[in-house]
């Protein structure tokens, strides 16, 4: 367990269109729980340039999936704090999902990444909303390992190279495997960092975050978008 005396180092992985809420829904839960306990939080990228959200977007130039969706250049950009070449030491990384994480070749230098870190032994939870977990998969690091993922790409995301040796929960909200834990889709990232607030620092805390957010959490094992997609 981490030393709560001590700033919880967390850090969140980001590569151009990932999803809003990947990031964002946890993060709001972290800022509430960093009023009262001590944390630090870094950015991470290839490079210092800005991050765009839900879209492609680079040197101004829009691409890839949405590339030629009704509104290319709907975005916001995000802006680094660190690379990947001088991260600091982290206790919590947090991997979102997106669109983004569909290509391969550019999310290859996340992928190695967070290969070495899986490796650091600072760190004490990785963490992968939705689609997240296709770039862990695709390190090899999480093989025989219980994980979940989105349930609309769930047959996308299991077959990622290296995805054969995970052992995928079709239905499930969130899934914890040891210090690995992996949500479902979307909206999911924020229930399951709910539920790590409550593993870290007590129900009541987690609780009091949920009532100042207004958010109706579903449990860890409440999942009916598993149905819904024909998973189960």
């Amino acid at each position: 367990m981490v030393n709560v005396t001590t700033p919880l180092r967390i850090g969140y992985v980001l590569f151009p269109a990932f999803t809003a809420i990947d990031v964002f829904g946890p993060l709001n839960v972290l800022n509430l729980v960093s009023i009262t306990h001590n944390m630090t939080l870094s950015l991470i990228s290839a490079d210092m340039e800005p991050v765009s959200v839900d879209r492609t977007i680079i040197n101004g130039v829009s691409g890839a999936m949405l590339g030629s969706s009704a509104s290319p250049n709907f975005t916001q950009f995000v802006l680094p704090t660190h690379t990947f070449a001088d991260a600091p030491p982290l206790d919590v990384v947090f991997v979102p999902g997106g669109a983004g994480s569909r290509n391969l070749n550019a999310t290859q230098p996340h992928v190695d990444w967070l290969a070495a870190r899986m490796h650091d032994p600072e760190l004490e939870y990785m963490m992968t909303v939705c689609t997240g977990t296709s770039l862990l998969a695709r390190t090899g690091k999480i093989a025989g390992r219980n994980a979940t993922t989105n349930k609309a790409a769930f047959n996308w995301v299991t077959s990622v190279p290296g995805a054969e040796n995970v052992n995928w929960i079709k239905k499930a909200r969130w899934v914890v495997d040891g210090n690995l834990w992996t949500s479902s889709g979307v909206s999911a990232g924020t229930d399951m960092t709910l539920g790590w607030i409550e593993h870290m620092y007590g129900r009541n805390q987690s609780e009091t975050i949920r009532y100042m957010m207004e958010w109706n959490a579903l449990n860890q094992t409440d999942d009916p978008f598993a149905v819904y997609y024909g998973l189960v």
